[in-house]
């Protein structure tokens, strides 16, 4: 306490986190050590040394030393390393400008938990102490099956089984297999947050607080792909040949290159409890935004592009999670009526009809959270593809555009028929224009009659053949009353048994989910279902009942 009017807090705090490990070795770690393009790449494949007489295929060590993976035994069980420089600074104050009026502030770095580091992607789950086997279909035409006999076609008859693919070894028959890794030092997430506020008391049990909070956030796990493509084809060609490891699958990998932001302007009416009656008014206006999709695609915001194509800065965009506004009320009422209250204070038959009752109620409304509109056209191999905004998609009526002209606009939106319009959004480049083959032996040459060559990897065509941002557009938002009633039945000195009864959506009314078509065809922005709250909770009002005993 510096002096009556100022206060100071200050503080650090230190946080370790270390990376899962498996206990036996059981696990590999796959990450780029060296740079990467179409073809080629420099990589390491490390398992914990205890594991060093574990067999491995020659077929998947002859992938690895083809596609420049170095093969390691460490010392580190974990595989990754810890970052060991996590002090956290903490610093806040509160300053009384005069009776009525304080100004408060702060700002501190806090450390967030390795929550995801080698157990999702699973180390454990690479080769060879876990893999998958592929046994395709033998290439049969009438009469000619020649791939039947023919195990190096993958083959796979009546007659024999798997009796070829087990006497080779269950080991030898991996094909394209997938690789999981994660940057080899674990940078652990954290997040800068700031505050300042100032707060005026009207009296002694009503007053209000007007603030700014933000926060910014670094190092948060993502999983873009090191091994994408790094270049567009045609829908009917592979990219895997345009791979930094052709002979591998896309890999599992943690990334500690996430960002996000977080503004928000907040307001707040309280009055504290007095005469058997209290309440809360809160009003918030925030904005977050980043580059960091949910973790394991939960709120299927969109995900990545390709990341070897559109590194994942360009995928900025709102957060899935994004509430523009929210409005929230709550207040507890107990009625003045009964023993201990402002009238009747007397117990008897009146006292037990009519005294210690009290309510409560919560109101909240909030805007909805955004989604990502997919096009319509036929796609490209290589990455994932989303429409691109040009209008209000919250207009009616309008034009078809060019690249989907086929679609009606529909003269009223916002609705759950069509809560966007799809004439605000058009398709990128079809698929279609991409040269299905070299032109004259050229990859870069487009054949006639196409607009782009069979392999696309300049930076503008690719963002013309992939489209817009993630989340570009915001769903429904929504509104609820709940009440609760409690009356108390006295019993023996300070006990009692309460009666209550919960009413959850008081107004039955009804929450919009999200689009269920959320593509631009004649179907675009079609709402068939409710928002989902959690389990047992109906979109529609429904009534608890309980008794509760206070001793």
């Amino acid at each position: 306490r510096v002096n009556s009017k100022l206060t100071l807090n200050l503080g650090v705090r230190y946080d370790n986190y270390k990376p899962y490990k498996d206990v036996g070795g059981y696990q590999a770690l796959f990450y780029v050590t060296g740079a990467t393009g179409p073809g080629f790449g420099k990589a390491a494949y490390q398992i914990p040394v205890e594991q060093k007489n574990y067999p491995l295929a020659t077929a998947f060590t002859d992938l690895l030393a083809k596609d420049n993976i170095a093969l390691q035994y460490i010392n580190n069980p974990a595989l990754v390393e810890s970052q060991n420089t996590n002090f956290g600074p903490r610093f806040g104050f509160a300053y009384s400008v005069d009776s009525k009026d304080v100004v408060r502030g702060g700002f501190g770095i806090f450390f967030g938990g390795l929550e995801s580091t080698g157990y999702y992607p699973n180390l454990g789950e690479n080769y060879p102490f876990q893999f998958a086997d592929n046994f395709p279909a033998p290439d049969c035409k009438a009469n000619d099956c020649p791939s039947v006999s023919d195990p190096a076609h993958g083959g796979v008859s009546l007659e024999n089984g798997f009796s070829t693919a087990i006497a080779a070894g269950l080991q030898n028959f991996i094909s394209t297999p997938a690789l999981r890794g994660s940057d080899k030092v674990a940078k652990t997430p954290y997040t800068e947050s700031y505050n300042l506020s100032v707060e005026h008391a009207f009296s002694s049990n009503l007053a209000t607080t007007l603030s700014y909070v933000g926060n910014v956030d670094r190092h948060l796990t993502v999983f873009p792909d090191p091994n994408s493509p790094y270049a567009l084809t045609a829908p009917s060609l592979s990219a895997n040949q345009y791979r930094p490891f052709p002979d591998f699958g896309g890999s599992a990998y943690s990334c500690y290159c996430g960002i996000s932001d977080y503004n928000s302007l907040q307001a707040k009416l309280q009055k504290r409890f007095a005469h058997g009656f209290n309440f809360l008014l809160t009003y918030t206006w925030a904005h977050s935004l980043d580059d960091a999709p949910t973790p394991l695609g939960s709120t299927g915001d969109g995900g990545y592009r390709g990341t070897n194509l559109v590194p994942i800065r360009q995928d900025y965009s709102n957060s899935a999670f994004d509430v523009r506004q929210r409005l929230t009320f709550n207040a507890y009422y107990q009625l003045p009526f009964g023993k201990g209250r402002e009238f009747m204070n007397h117990g008897g038959v009146v006292n037990a009809v009519a005294g210690g009752w009290a309510a409560n109620l919560t109101f909240f409304a909030q805007t909805g959270t955004p989604f990502t509109v997919y096009p319509t056209n036929t796609g490209v191999s290589g990455a994932g593809r989303r429409a691109i905004l040009i209008g209000d998609p919250y207009k009616g009526g309008g034009t078809p555009p060019a690249s989907n002209p086929n679609i009606t606009c529909p003269a009223s939106v916002h609705n759950k028929n069509h809560w966007f319009n799809p004439c605000a959004f058009a398709n990128p480049v079809s698929g279609d224009e991409v040269s299905p083959g070299p032109y004259n032996g050229s990859d870069t040459t487009p054949m006639p009659g196409y607009k782009y060559p069979v392999k696309i990897t300049d930076h503008a065509s690719v963002l013309q053949l992939l489209g817009g941002r993630r989340n570009q557009i915001y769903g429904p938002g929504f509104n609820r009353v709940n009440m609760s009633v409690f009356k108390n039945f006295p019993t023996f000195r300070k006990q009692y048994l309460q009666f209550r009864a919960d009413i959850f959506n008081l107004f039955n009314h009804p929450s919009l989910g999200s689009p269920s078509d959320a593509s631009i065809d004649n179907n675009a922005g079609q709402i068939t279902g409710p928002r989902f709250f959690q389990n047992f909770t109906p979109d529609a009002r429904f009534v608890q009942f309980a008794l509760k005993y206070q001793f």
